[in-house]
């Protein structure tokens, strides 16, 4: 079992250049591995993931007009939580705290979810005034039902760790101490390692 865990807990594990730039490193050495069985995503501090930190856009990309540069741009900006698609092992998702807009979907693109029973969970961007990001249209649907899907992507509502589990987007809600444990017991047999 391997864990990898964004460790920007003072800017809430947000999607900052260098924040992609070594999960694509880890993600790939964990890929490269075939000694592993399961890798696990999890955040250090209060968060998962925050999502996307607009401050770290640089002018030129906040200038872009170009429908197809924007796309482009938020490619790349997704990219490195995307190739956990290409894991070819099982993944999960330790949500120990939040998890909105990006970080939401890196949560979606694992094979399973243990949320942080108080922490808040969804996809804000219709309150941002903007399209969900990152697959979330296409995942959520698929995981938690169209309609509960629609009301969540339509509105950016957020939903409690607890109520997560009641809709299935999560396998299990437990404490935020308990997180990470809860992840792993099915492995205890393995002895884990960080990437």
């Amino acid at each position: 079992i391997a864990t990898i865990t964004l460790n920007r807990a003072e800017n809430r594990n947000s999607m900052t250049p260098e924040v992609m730039g070594a999960f694509r490193a880890a993600v790939a050495r964990a890929a490269a591995d075939r000694t592993l069985r399961c890798v696990i995503f999890t955040g250090r501090g209060a968060s998962f993931c925050a999502g996307a930190d607009f401050r770290t856009a640089s002018p030129a990309e906040s200038r872009a007009n170009d429908e197809t540069a924007d796309y482009d741009r938020l490619f790349r900006t997704y990219e490195p939580f995307l190739e956990v698609f290409d894991l070819p092992m099982p993944t999960i998702a330790a949500m120990n705290g939040h998890a909105v807009g990006g970080g939401f979907g890196l949560a979606l693109v694992c094979d399973l979810r243990v949320a942080n029973r108080d922490a808040r969970y969804g996809a804000n961007f219709a309150k941002l005034g903007f399209h969900s990001g990152m697959a979330i249209s296409h995942l959520l649907p698929r995981i938690v039902g169209v309609p509960v899907a629609a009301e969540m992507l339509f509105t950016g509502k957020l939903v409690s760790g607890a109520e997560a589990a009641g809709i299935g987007l999560a396998q299990e809600a437990v404490a935020a101490d308990e997180v990470l444990a809860a992840a792993m017991k099915d492995g205890d047999d393995h002895a884990p390692h960080d990437l």
